[in-house]
Order: C-alpha cells, then sequence, then structure tokens
C-alpha cells in the first residue's frame, strides 16, 4: 500500500467484520465504517472537491472524524484537522493561510463561523448532528481518485517564531511511513483497542490513529478528557492501549475510585507532548499497576521513539530508542555529532517527515538540513541507545503536550487598547509543569480579569496567560532584545 485510501481499504478488506469506532453507544466495523466513507466520498464529489483541495476538519474525536478525513482522502484532496479548542479568530487564521475550499463541522462551531464564511469565502457544512445530510448520498467506491504517493493528504501546523503557526504538509507516502514505522516498532494487532482522548487533530493523536486503522484496531473515542469515563471505557471497552500527556495521568494517579475498577486490559499507557514528571510516573503505576511510556515525536516528522525497555523504573525519564526507520543523532553546535552520553541537539531523518515550512524558505533552511530535521530539543543518547530530552533551545511554551508560540499570545496582548508592550514565557508550577506567564506595560489602568477575557475570546484555553504581572518597563539589552530571563 502507498497511498491512505489504499492503507484504508487494506484495512476494510482484512478487517470488515471486527469494531472500528466506538463513540459510546454508537459503534461502526470497518467494514461499516467503509461503506460510510463512500458515501461521504460521493458527499464531497457532489459539492465539487476534488484532487488538491483542501478541507479544514472542525470535529472531535468521532465517527464523523474518521469517516471525513478517509473521505477527504478518498477524493485526492488535502485535510487540514484542527482543534476544536481554537476559538473564531484563530479558525479563521487556518481556513485563511490553507487556502481552505470546504469547512466541516458541527451545529455548535457552524454557528460560530457563520460570520466568517463570508469572509473566507470557505462554505460550512454541518457533517455531525442532526441536520446533517451526507447519509443521504450513495454508497459509490468507485469516487476514489488516482493519487500519487506524493502528493499532499494532511496539513498540519508547526507553532511559529513569528506570532504565526507554520504549514507543515505531509505527503501520502509520509503517513504510510509513519503507520509503517510506529506499528513494526509497538507490535500492535487487530485485538488491541486505543482509547483517544487526545485529540486526532493533533500530530501525536493522528500518529497512533493512523497506526491503529493499519492494524485494524478498535478506536474508542472520547470528545473531550474526563477522568472518570476515562477509567469507565477503560474497563468497559477492554481498551489495551491509552495514549495520553502527563497531565491526564497526574489528574487520573488523584481520582478517588468508589471501587477499584478492572484496568487489567491496559497493556500499554503512552505519554507524550511534555515531560512526564517522577512523581506521577510512580502515582500512576502505584495506583493502577502499569508504568506509562513516553513516547517523542514532532508536528514536522511524526513519531521518533518510545520508551518500551525493561528496567523502565530506572530510565522512566527515557523517551526511548528511535523507532523503526528512524535515525536519531545528537550534534553539537559545529554540527559535528557527539560522543554517547553528551548533550547536544536532536536531529531526526525519517521518511515521515515534511519536506519543510510552506512559504518560509528561511525558516525551512534553517532547522532542515543534510536531510535532518534539527528539532531544537536538547538531549542526549546513553550506550544503549536510549534517548533523554534534557532542555530546549526555542522559546515554545509546553502546556500538555500543546506548543504555545510567545509571539502569537503577545500579539494579541498586545491588540488590546491599553497594553503598549508584552512578554510571554513559560513559568513551572510546583508539579514542573509549564504555565504561561504575561509581564505587560500599559497605557492605562487595567485588570487582570480583563486581560485574561480578552485572551480567552481570542485563543485557545491553554495559551491564556495564568499568571499576569504588569511593569513600567520590559529589561531590554541593548540591541533592544528582550531579556525573558530576567521576567522569571
Amino acid at each position: 500500500m502507498n497511498t491512505v485510501p489504499e492503507l484504508f481499504i487494506s484495512a476494510v478488506n482484512a478487517f470488515s467484520d471486527s469494531e472500528a469506532v466506538i463513540e459510546d453507544a454508537r459503534r461502526v466495523t470497518y467494514a461499516g465504517l467503509g461503506r460510510l466513507v463512500n458515501k461521504f466520498s460521493s458527499y464531497l464529489t457532489s459539492l465539487g472537491i476534488g484532487p488538491g483541495d483542501r478541507v479544514l476538519i472542525l470535529l472531535p474525536n468521532s465517527i464523523e472524524f474518521v469517516t471525513a478525513f478517509f473521505g477527504v482522502a478518498s477524493v485526492g484532496a488535502v485535510s487540514v484537522p484542527v482543534s476544536t479548542a481554537f476559538k473564531k479568530q484563530e479558525i479563521q487564521f487556518y481556513i485563511d493561510h490553507s487556502g481552505a475550499t470546504l469547512v466541516l463541522t458541527d451545529g455548535v462551531f457552524a454557528e460560530l463561523l457563520k460570520d466568517s464564511a463570508s469572509e473566507s469565502a470557505a462554505p460550512i457544512r454541518v457533517v455531525k448532528g442532526g441536520s446533517a445530510d451526507w447519509h443521504k448520498c450513495e454508497d459509490s467506491a468507485s469516487d476514489t481518485a488516482v493519487i500519487d504517493p506524493e502528493d499532499e493528504v494532511i496539513y498540519l501546523y508547526s507553532t511559529g517564531s513569528t506570532g504565526k503557526p507554520k504549514r507543515v504538509a505531509r505527503t501520502h507516502k509520509n503517513l504510510i511511513a509513519l503507520a509503517d514505522n510506529h506499528t513494526r516498532t509497538v507490535g500492535w494487532d487487530e485485538n488491541d483497542r486505543v482509547l483517544f482522548t487526545v485529540p486526532i487533530s493533533h500530530t501525536y493523536g493522528l500518529g497512533n490513529f493512523i497506526s491503529s486503522i493499519k492494524i485494524g484496531a478498535a478506536i474508542v473515542t472520547q470528545g473531550e478528557f474526563n477522568r472518570r469515563k476515562v477509567l469507565e471505557q477503560i474497563e468497559k471497552e477492554s481498551v489495551t492501549v491509552f495514549p495520553a500527556v502527563p497531565v491526564m495521568l497526574d489528574a487520573l494517579s488523584r481520582t478517588r475510585l468508589e471501587y477499584p475498577g478492572d484496568l487489567s486490559s491496559l497493556k500499554l499507557v503512552i505519554s507524550a507532548g511534555a515531560p512526564l514528571p517522577e512523581p506521577t510516573f510512580r502515582s500512576f503505576h502505584s495506583k493502577f499497576g502499569i508504568y506509562p511510556r513516553q513516547l517523542y515525536g514532532s508536528t514536522e516528522t511524526g513519531v521518533i521513539s518510545i520508551n518500551l525497555g525493561g528496567s523502565i523504573e530506572k530510565r522512566f525519564g527515557s523517551v526511548g530508542r528511535p523507532v523503526k526507520n528512524v535515525d536519531v543523532r545528537v550534534l553539537d553546535d559545529k554540527g559535528g555529532e557527539v560522543i554517547s552520553g553528551e548533550v547536544g541537539e536532536i536531529t531526526v531523518k525519517s521518511p515521515s517527515m515534511t519536506r519543510g515550512y510552506y512559504g518560509l524558505p528561511e525558516e525551512t533552511s534553517e532547522v532542515f538540513k543534510n536531510g535532518y530535521y534539527f528539532t531544537g530539543d536538547l538531549g542526549r543518547i546513553d550506550p544503549d541507545g536510549y534517548i533523554y530530552i534534557v532542555g530546549r533551545k526555542k522559546l515554545f511554551i509546553n502546556i500538555s503536550g500543546n506548543k504555545v508560540d510567545p509571539g502569537e499570545v503577545e500579539n494579541v496582548l498586545t491588540s488590546h487598547p491599553l497594553v503598549s508592550e508584552a512578554a510571554v514565557l513559560g513559568m513551572n508550577d510546583e508539579k514542573g509543569n509549564e504555565l504561561v506567564k504575561a509581564v505587560l506595560v500599559t497605557e492605562g489602568e487595567v485588570k487582570t480579569g480583563e486581560i485574561i477575557e480578552y485572551c480567552r475570546d481570542r485563543l485557545a484555553g491553554y495559551k491564556v496567560p495564568r499568571i499576569i504581572e504588569f511593569t513600567d518597563e520590559l529589561p531590554r539589552s541593548p540591541s533592544g532584545k528582550v531579556l525573558r530571563e530576567r521576567l522569571k
């Protein structure tokens, strides 16, 4: 198989009677999902969507998200999945920047975006909920387009350095390689059942999603994280794999249980997106009898490594060894490879990685060199090949696996009529989790609550500053650069 539709059709044929997606009381087999995707492809064709068109998918983890993704791929179009945590202004950016000609969503977001539709000229179609009418289309498998493996199939967005996210295009060949690298490493099969509380629209969720489909696993969806529902679903659906972020694992480990739930089906708990604190690692095991395993990846490359080795109690801080077909090297400032155990910049070569950033040749040339992606993460590799991330060279703030660009938040803050200057940085709380902090220079009296509400209307919740301070002036270097370290 060389394309995403071929991967999907192969799974439908091989696992037709097995459950494919479970969404609360709704359940669909692979054969049923195949019929839904055929109907959705016909629906898209009736709307004039074809090869190369960009389709923005604004849906929670659900049967409709899965159907839309494979339906878009089947007609040769490009999916642009975006987080349902985003606000109107952010969503509008993705519509405009991606050149989306269609937005697929539910009734709630359709109402939110109804004014944006005329601004962007991208029609909005409700595909989840009572008003969705795509089910009436014919089940026409012949609508699958002729697709080249090098064709683009998805646009993801990576944190930018200028206040705007960077478009990352991945081809069919990239996603097929990602699924192959991942599944050959973790050893999943059709008997696995994977719980998705992390959004499939995010690169972390996407990698696990594509891999699950490839091997015929059942995808158990949860629209948003609810710790009690997570525990209920693991037990009820005999979930075997649970991809999560550290804050979820921490919340679960602190959940009071009325009775000892049966989580014996779990064989792999994955932690990614942010460093896993040792207290969370140990308390999760103490409560549920299983250790979380760290995974490392990026929007630009997909999954890079996962810690599946023995002696996990001693190596809990490692993100593991590289997955199949992925080469990881640690380089010094001069571009030379460091000796084992020394710290340098993590660089990655993978058949699943993007060619670069759309419209940003300088930024592309800075981080894509000699076939490797320079991650900006600082790390080391021990004599047994295990990777440890020890810091990062970039300013990005890591909020439970979501990367926050300080420049983007600063742009929103300085658009407030009373804020003349803003500096945004990351701060650690008592548990070691990062928070967004903003230091403001204002031209009049403004209250903290007003600033927070202003940001909430314009930014996803995880980007909103949790700590706000006011100052008469920002500390700067002789060249005028804000000295962020002094603001901590």
